[in-house]
């Protein structure tokens, strides 16, 4: 029976290297037995459009799952369509639900990059995120994590409470019991990314090689397509 289960989502538009370290941060470090990786479908918080359902998909499975010298695979990765799936605006409540449906006994880790815990408040039924999973942040400074920090039970979260309006106090509070997980020191964004192929400039230390070829063959990002 799954015990320990990872959730691991974003836009993915592209996926990068730093995407791919975190992954295989999480399974070593929380020791999960499978990390759904969920593409974003409709972004409700995204300003942009997202590039195609297609290519984003195309190119998940290839960080991910797909076998070159820096774009590592695990068979503990599931490549999860369910967001991309739905109808209408995809929330990480929702997604919460469902994958709770499916490992009734297990642990939910809900694992994001620093920008998106900044953000954390911002989303929908937040404080029934924290109740549902346990928050795991991407650490930028080394020795963060610790397996002392909370992580093999979810105590007392139910007492809460936003005195403050304060957004940062609020921020504090909402994910006053997350934890940090140890991951290498890779400054990557996929805004940086696609910025450097739109201005034709060599990003093969920033995405996996499959995921490189990819772009590469179907044009994308690039002012010239």
């Amino acid at each position: 029976m799954i015990k320990r289960v990872g959730i691991l989502g974003g836009a993915f538009d592209p996926p990068h290297l730093a995407h791919v370290a975190l992954a295989q941060s999480a399974i070593n470090e929380l020791e999960l037995e499978v990390l759904h990786v969920v593409p974003t479908g409709q972004a409700w918080h995204k300003t942009r459009e997202l590039t195609s359902v297609t290519d984003r998909m195309a190119m998940v499975r290839l960080a991910f799952t797909g076998h070159s010298q820096d774009g590592r695979s695990s068979d503990k990765i599931c490549i999860d369509e369910r967001e991309i799936l739905r109808s209408g605006a995809s929330y990480t409540i929702d997604t919460l639900e469902e994958i709770e449906c499916l490992y009734p006994s297990a642990q939910l880790f809900l694992i994001m990059g620093q920008d998106q815990a900044e953000s954390f408040t911002t989303w929908k039924a937040h404080e029934r995120i924290v109740e549902k999973a346990q928050v795991v942040i991407a650490s930028r400074r080394v020795g963060e994590f610790s397996k002392s920090t909370k992580w093999t039970n979810r105590t007392n979260r139910t007492n809460r409470t936003n005195s403050s309006t304060d957004p940062s106090l609020e921020q504090q509070a909402a994910l006053r019991d997350a934890i940090y997980l140890n991951c290498p020191l890779m400054p990557i964004s996929a805004t940086e990314v696609r910025a450097s192929i739109e201005q034709g400039l060599d990003v093969s230390q920033l995405v996996p090689e499959l995921v490189l070829n990819y772009i590469q063959q179907q044009g994308l990002y690039s002012k010239f397509s």
